[in-house]
């Protein structure tokens, strides 16, 4: 983030506050700069425990940048994409048989699992379980392995129930469009998903 000029005491907080870890460090330039430490869950789960002192600098913030541009349709569009296996390959013929049936298995039961997790605020604002389902698992047997991975780790009761909720990065990116700031992104899709896509199934499966 890179902060205009402002008052120094607006940053100013209570000791027990300011002792807080906050993931929150400062380049002292003028006008100072400061890299905050984001995770990928949504922001309702960690928003209370993100200390003052960063959401201070956040709104004082002129410019800010992220790790990719979440709001760029592009952005999601090549993110899905990178994750497909090569040259029309299916999951089926990577995977050991065992642990592809293992996997169509767990999947079956989470698409019947999804009707009982599903929220009723989630339920009010027009989703189905098919559409969830398709949202969070649609096209699983085109990805490659890290991707399928990771997504079957996103289909738990708790994760499920929170989606619709956008994950901390995205939250700040609306909130930075919202108030008008410059945005940008340090990386590429590519420089993000070719190091993963690089790993060998053994790696994978030991993440």
């Amino acid at each position: 983030m890179r902060r205009q000029q402002m008052d120094p005491r607006r940053c100013q907080l209570p000791r027990s506050q300011r002792d807080l870890n906050s993931f929150l460090w400062t380049i002292r330039r003028d006008p100072p700069a400061y890299l905050f430490g984001t995770i990928h869950v949504p922001y309702t789960r960690v928003w209370d425990f993100v200390p003052e002192n960063s959401k201070a600098a956040f709104q004082a913030s002129s410019s800010v940048y992220f790790e990719l541009d979440l709001t760029n349709p592009s952005t999601i569009s090549g993110l899905a994409n990178c994750q497909l296996l090569p040259r029309g390959e299916n999951l089926q013929d990577v995977l050991p048989r065992d642990l592809y049936h293992r996997l169509k298995r767990h999947l079956d039961y989470v698409r019947l699992m999804l009707p009982h997790w599903m929220t009723p605020d989630q339920r009010g604002k027009g989703l189905y379980a098919d559409y969830l389902f398709n949202a969070i698992a649609g096209n699983w047997e085109r990805k490659r392995p890290v991707w399928v991975m990771l997504m079957v780790n996103s289909l738990t009761e708790t994760d499920v129930r929170s989606r619709g909720v956008p994950v901390l990065d995205l939250h700040l990116a609306q909130e930075a469009e919202r108030m008008k700031k410059g945005t940008g992104a340090v990386e590429k899709v590519e420089e993000q998903c070719h190091p993963l896509n690089g790993l060998n199934f053994s790696q994978v499966r030991g993440i």
